[in-house]
């Protein structure tokens, strides 16, 4: 059975609506889950086999260190932490790590940042990077073209980069080129008359032999290309078609490429809109188009230079040499829930279900507070805590069950609200994990307070924090209450 495409599946349902992405399903009765973690596992049983047969002593040298092995994970920038744990579960599934080892064993890095690494070492750009210098990264993949702004905070000895702007991840990739292909061979092979198989069949054959031979090799429109649809027998005049041989004029081939060039060259100019950039690094499998290298030529030269090589190397090079400390501008906010004093004259609180607190104070819900905002640049592992309070009615009271919803907001700026007046999440907000435990044990550390109405209450303080590290983030909480120790548990 075939998957097509499937990685497309796995993409934000905000960048698969924004972008108009409707992926062929998968094949019957066959999750994703088990298509990535086949995947991975087929990777890691090959990568075993070559290491143990080409390595002296390295069966003995892969049992020593597989327990101790980190797998780092490179994927498109607008993928964040639904999509980390969905690949990470995918490499325990494969065999990569244990569930209680896969938060620490199994890291990501963005294909963008990935490049930016292979680039600094496997070309000169190392050489001539400085203190102020900003150059720009546009990894065009097969799916998505992802384009980062760095400025160099430090060169020698440790390489420390910035990045400068909120990076851009658009839709523009390779294989919106195929499809453009397909779309053309399917409607000629139908205006010329022929039947829905021998369509399927030709259109397919042409995909195939356009992706290994015109699509790599096409420049410009001058030059017409040949594509093989079908066998040698096959001819037809009136499609252009001889010996099995579709011949398409360059302008039509250009037409293929156009919508993806033009959306990335305008994505590429946005970012780095207002700014002096010397270097700009074309890499990815669309950065090996020739088209796509002429077109970036004349757009950004002189200051514009590519890489060489193979793409699928660049990336899982750049992942492995991805130990520089880099600091990252956040692709989104960050942010809990919280309540907030009811106000009778506020039209934003009128019609939300209000609530009296055993303190006595009437407050309604659905406000929002932030640990971070989008565009912020955090310090590596860097803490941000947010003040939390709960109150009992007496110290013997079930304590019970704490649940704390992690939200992100993909919006520009810091928003008030982050739920409407019904309680549903307003846009641009996603619920993207939760923290959950048991308070019984903590009920020694209850503090007495006296209400509104002039009664004894009890409260119990904590932190809710976030800690911002690689591309991970970890999200838990702390009490630390009298004598008591820090109460932590990690998301």
């Amino acid at each position: 059975m075939l998957a097509k495409c499937f990685k497309l599946h796995l993409h934000p349902s905000v960048m698969r609506t924004k972008h108009g992405i409707k992926p062929d399903p998968l094949p019957p009765g066959v999750s994703l889950h088990q298509i990535y973690s086949d995947f991975l596992g087929y990777l890691l049983k090959h990568t075993k086999t070559y290491f143990e047969d080409r390595i002296c002593e390295g069966k003995q040298i892969w049992g020593q260190y597989n327990p101790t092995m980190e797998v780092v994970i490179a994927h498109p920038d607008g993928w964040g932490i639904h999509e980390q744990a969905f690949l990470r579960a995918a490499a325990v599934t494969a065999g990569f790590s244990t569930t209680d080892q896969a938060a620490s064993k199994v890291r990501f890095v963005t294909e963008a940042e990935a490049s930016v690494h292979f680039c600094i070492h496997h070309t000169n750009l190392g050489s001539v990077l400085r203190p102020g210098i900003k150059f720009a990264v546009c990894d065009a993949g097969g799916s998505t073209v992802d384009t980062r702004l760095y400025s160099v905070i430090s060169a020698r000895p440790i390489l420390k980069l910035q990045e400068e702007r909120k990076s851009s991840c658009i839709q523009a990739g390779s294989i919106f080129v195929d499809l453009e292909v397909q779309n053309f061979l399917r409607w000629t092979l139908e205006s010329a008359g022929l039947s829905p198989d021998k369509i399927n069949e030709y259109t397919g054959a042409g995909i195939d032999d356009f992706i290994s031979h015109a699509k790599c090799m096409f420049q410009d429109e001058s030059t017409d290309c040949k594509i093989r649809i079908a066998h040698n027998g096959f001819n037809n005049p009136t499609i252009r078609v001889r010996r099995g041989h579709m011949t398409l004029s360059g302008s039509t081939v250009k037409g293929f490429f156009d919508r993806c060039v033009k959306l990335i060259l305008e994505s590429v100019d946005q970012l780095l809109d207002g700014l002096n950039i010397e270097h700009i690094i074309l890499v990815g499998e669309f950065g090996d188009s020739p088209y796509l290298c002429q077109e970036f030529k004349r757009r950004y030269e002189p200051r514009g230079c590519r890489t060489n090589g193979s793409t699928a190397k660049s990336i899982a090079d750049g992942a492995v040499i991805w130990t520089v400390a880099s600091d990252t501008t956040l692709r989104h906010s960050w942010g809990i829930e919280t309540m907030t004093a009811f106000d009778h004259d506020d039209p934003d609180h009128q019609e939300r279900k209000s609530t009296i607190l055993n303190l006595g104070c009437k407050v309604v819900p659905g406000r929002w507070r932030g640990f971070a905002t989008k565009g912020d640049r955090p310090d590596g592992n860097a803490i941000v805590r947010i003040p939390f309070s709960l109150d009992f009615p007496s110290p013997s009271a079930e304590l019970g069950q704490f649940e704390l919803g992690i939200y992100t907001y993909s919006g520009d700026g810091e928003p008030l609200w982050m739920k409407n007046k019904q309680g549903g999440l307003l846009s641009n907000f996603r619920n993207a994990a939760s923290i959950q435990m048991n308070l019984d044990n903590l009920r020694g550390v209850l503090e007495s307070s006296i209400s509104l109405d002039c009664t004894i209450q009890w409260q119990l303080d904590f932190n809710a924090c976030m800690r911002f590290g690689d591309t991970a983030l970890e999200v838990y909480l702390e009490w630390n209450q009298g004598v008591r120790p820090r109460v932590k548990t990690s998301l």
